[in-house]
């Protein structure tokens, strides 16, 4: 708001006893029709025309005849400060009010000149404000009066509405509603029910509305302005397509950024001998060239999630993402938002922005589902639904997105004795199991004993800078050994060896007890069995091997209690009888 100090002109000054008629003849030359009265140094007041023609009229003094008498009366000095209302009453009787300065002088005056030359030129500057505000707007600015007639608009309606804004302004928006041209008005309703309201309205190039219209009140009460503002939400959904684009873009390099800090386990990379390994490898890359559904099945740690990987890296998708889910790992509450994703605020604790889940992240690639017996039921009627129409819905969210993904599932449980228990769904199974490959222990083919250990022993060596060698002795234990951990035991194992043994061989001397005592004999079909001995003894053997197995992967007593349905009790008790323990815990105690 303009004040005093922005509207101070400088009037010319004259002698307090200059006479009356030279004092007229300098109010008449005085460039701002005011002059400042002195006396000596002391100010006076000011003289305006409005106050010499009330002088001499007789109505200040009976018979003017200095300056002094032409003084305006009952003016009071206003601080530079001060807002024009609050001296709007004096320059409207005066024509003039004095501005104050330091030790009651009078540092400058205000005219009714200079407020309104003041006040047109804010007005104009106003005004190119308001329409630089309106037409730079992306949204449609439509300002309408208390009657509803159109003040003004933007471009943006024209551009929503195919209407130009020179043929709506002045027509009533109840007109123009009646001629289609918006449907409904919101500033009708907004007269009508006085109060902010918001309306959806459809046009007939199949693009949605909203707009939304706001009064603005006179002080008796009645409507003065009603302000509408309409934004394109078709628009807006195209947006946020692009940046969920975007987003899944970015989830994708990330994944593909992981991918590559991986160790060369999860490569796709096979070592192998064995002719039945052959077989299987020669399968699995005639497999890759389609996109069935595969379903891998074998005891834990044979090396389901490299042979996916192989799959995937041997298909026309090896340059689209590969993502990998572990069914098990993932709680079952965060498993349904983990595989599909949500919107903004679609539960407690989710994120604003939403979240991508790994089904779209896998989109035009290969999606890996590990311990899919693990998956919840309600979660395999969803998955199932995925792998039949090849759509998903993020949580919260009811548009479906299509996508375009290889499913390869893999398990360590017998699924025909899920489903006949009731525990996993016989429709998903016969989806999943389009084509079964099988992968064998590691007792079953014992030639690719040697090559995985060496395999290892160069990847340890490089991860821990060492140069260590097997000797053949220690080989040869290995190749007897009947690896119930299979390769991820023995990868451990090799991990252990390059760390622990300080000389440049790892002889069979440096290997563990239960690997140099283990004589078992392999039956015709490859399983390992116990030679004859104390049933006692062999019951004990039993249990040693099945918790260094369950200590290879497992992080918890609690999960081998799972695992091995028995009490945590009864395995902590085990652990404590055969002086087992983790790994980890070993390495933290040397």
């Amino acid at each position: 708001m303009l004040t005093a100090g922005e509207l101070i002109v400088e009037p010319d000054i004259i002698d307090s006893s200059m006479k009356i008629m030279d004092a007229l003849q300098a109010l008449l030359r005085a460039p701002h029709g005011v002059l400042l009265v002195r006396d000596g140094q002391r100010d006076v007041g000011i003289i305006t025309t409005l106050s010499a023609l009330h002088a001499m009229a007789g109505e200040m003094v009976p018979s003017p005849s200095t300056a002094r008498d032409l003084v305006a009366a009952r003016v009071t000095a206003v601080s530079p400060e001060a807002p024009w209302p609050t001296f709007w009453k004096q320059i409207k009787a005066n024509g003039a009010v004095p501005v104050s300065g330091p030790a009651g002088s009078i540092c400058g005056v205000v005219t009714l000149a200079a407020l309104a030359e003041k006040a047109a030129f804010t007005a104009v500057e106003l005004e190119r404000e308001l329409d630089a505000v309106i037409s730079c707007s992306s949204d449609e600015i439509l300002i309408a009066d208390g009657e509803g007639k159109v003040l003004r608009a933007n471009s943006a309606f024209e551009e929503n509405f195919g209407v130009r804004v020179s043929e709506v302004l002045g027509q009533k928006v109840s007109e123009l509603e009646r001629k289609k041209i918006f449907f409904p008005s919101v500033t009708r309703l907004v007269l009508q029910k006085r109060s902010p309201q918001t309306v959806i309205q459809s046009q007939r190039n199949g693009r949605k509305l909203l707009a939304t219209g706001t009064p603005s009140f006179n002080p008796d009460g009645s409507i003065f302005r009603v302000v509408v503002n309409t934004r394109d939400i078709t628009r807006l959904n195209d947006l946020k397509h692009q940046l969920e684009e975007a987003e899944l873009l970015k989830n994708r390099y990330y994944q593909e950024l992981l991918e590559l800090h991986q160790g060369p386990t999860l490569s796709g990379e096979i070592f192998f001998a064995s002719p039945i390994m052959q077989d299987l490898i020669k399968t699995a890359r005639k497999i890759a060239r389609v996109d069935s559904t595969v379903l891998l099945t074998g005891e834990s740690g044979v090396g389901k999630g490299v042979l996916a990987r192989y799959v995937h890296d041997n298909s026309p998708r090896r340059n689209k993402p590969f993502i990998t889910v572990n069914c098990g790992a993932i709680p079952e509450n965060l498993l349904e938002s983990e595989l599909f994703g949500y919107v903004g605020g679609a539960f407690t604790g989710a994120l604003k922005e939403g979240k991508v889940g790994k089904l779209e992240l896998a989109h035009e690639g290969t999606l890996f589902l590990d311990e899919i017996a693990e998956l919840p039921l309600n979660l395999q009627v969803k998955l199932l639904h995925v792998l039949q129409e090849s759509v998903i819905s993020r949580i919260g969210d009811a548009r479906e997105i299509k996508l375009d993904l290889r499913i390869i599932a893999a398990t360590n449980r017998v699924l025909e004795q899920e489903v006949a228990e009731g525990r996993f769904r016989e429709d998903l199974y016969f989806r999943l199991n389009v084509i079964p490959l099988e992968i064998p222990p590691l007792r079953k083919r014992l030639e690719d004993i040697e090559p995985l250990a060496s395999h290892f022993l160069n990847k340890f060596n490089r991860k821990y800078r060492k140069d260590k060698q097997f000797t053949p002795d220690a080989l040869k234990a290995l190749t007897a050994y009947h690896w119930p951990g299979n390769i991820r035991e023995l990868e451990n194992l090799v991990e252990r060896m390059v760390i622990v043994v300080d000389e440049a061989y790892i002889a069979r001397r440096h290997l563990p007890d239960y690997i140099l005592s283990a004589k078992q004999i392999v039956s015709p079909e490859g399983q390992a069995i116990l030679p004859l001995q104390p049933l006692k003894n062999a019951r004990e053997a039993v249990e040693q091997d099945l918790l260094r197995q369950a200590l290879q992967h497992c992080r918890t007593t609690y999960e081998i209690a799972r695992l091995l349905d028995v009490d945590q009790s009864t395995v902590v008790r085990k652990l404590k009888k055969y002086n087992l323990q983790f790994f980890d815990e070993k390495m933290h105690k040397n």
